[in-house]
């Protein structure tokens, strides 16, 4: 999900920089969890995040969120929504986190925060149609190359086993069609 560079520009001069803190998360950490309240906005600094559900001793990777996106599920909601997620790191990470409240002071022009949210909200719905779209698609060997296409080089920083949660396959099936060379 490009475009947190749009908030950027849009909150400059708006004491947003000075309202924004700094995570450090180590592969492996967690930066939300499954049942926590949503109210802040996440930008990925660097590093790589996984967004994934999970149900007993199931796993569901929903996305990916590489340097350059933001997190945002149930942000709209003001911290009144709690997360049906976990969103780990799957690499040395560091993401700026601006809460709901600074969207919520007297000072901000109501036209910047009509623009932000809009933006914000197209961006969330592509994010939403391109997992559709990799979903969508007949064959496992269709939904790779719509991924690798969409996401040049991510997939190799990202551990089979959740690359198959994603595409909902086994970790057996990517290494049999990597021996076969058809990935």
């Amino acid at each position: 999900m490009k475009g947190f560079d749009f908030v950027f520009r849009k909150l400059t001069g708006l004491e947003a920089d000075s309202s924004m803190d700094t995570i450090s998360l180590k592969r492996g950490q967690s930066l939300i969890v499954q049942g926590q309240l949503l109210n802040n906005l996440f930008w990925v600094a660097s590093g790589l995040l996984r967004e994934y559900h999970e149900n007993g001793d199931e796993e569901f990777t929903n996305s990916f969120i590489a340097e350059g996106n933001y997190y945002l599920t149930g942000f709209y909601f003001g911290g009144k929504i709690k997360s049906s997620f976990t969103v780990e790191a799957l690499e040395e990470s560091r993401i700026l986190v601006l809460s709901m409240d600074f969207f919520q002071q007297d000072f901000l022009p109501p036209q910047v925060l009509l623009d932000v949210f809009k933006e914000v909200s197209t961006i969330k719905y592509q994010h939403n149609l391109q997992w559709k779209l990799i979903n969508g698609k007949k064959t496992f060997l269709d939904r790779w190359e719509y991924f690798k296409q969409t996401n040049p080089g991510l997939w190799v920083r990202i551990p089979q086993k959740h690359l198959a949660t994603y595409f909902n396959v086994t970790p057996q099936y990517i290494s049999q069609l990597k021996a076969r060379r058809k990935l």
